[in-house]
């Protein structure tokens, strides 16, 4: 009996390559941003990019380490998925109500991650 627990199937989602997808949209949203002319909204864009990137590195953290046992999800995952979205909203809410950043910016910024998810969606289904 082989142990197949190393081995990844391959075509299963890769969370490290729907992360470079992410930092690929968000560089993209951010160039985008400048060649518009829009300067005013890249601290915005970036900041927004930044906690998308963070949000997606913590919920890969916090699965690998849920599903790392024998098929059984660790009690630990629930508490720490709930303090990482608290979190989150935490964060969001203080940079909306700072008013430091560009509103449309760091929407865009967040949306880095929806587009980074997509395209690693559509990346797989042009793959099979």
């Amino acid at each position: 009996m082989g142990n197949d627990a190393g081995k990844a199937d391959p075509g299963a989602p890769s969370l490290r390559s729907a992360e470079r997808k992410i930092l690929l949209s968000a560089l993209v949203i951010l160039v985008g941003i400048a060649v518009a002319g829009r300067f005013r909204m890249l601290p915005g864009a970036a900041c927004g990019a930044v906690i998308a990137y963070g949000n997606f590195f913590l919920i890969r953290k916090i699965l690998s380490k849920a599903f790392s046992g024998e098929g059984t999800i660790r009690k630990a995952f629930v508490v720490q998925y709930v303090l990482k979205f608290l979190g989150l909203v935490a964060v969001v809410y203080l940079v909306v109500r700072s008013g430091w950043f560009d509103m449309l910016g760091f929407l865009l910024g967040l949306s880095c991650l929806f587009l980074g998810i997509l395209l690693e969606g559509l990346t797989r289904a042009v793959k099979t």
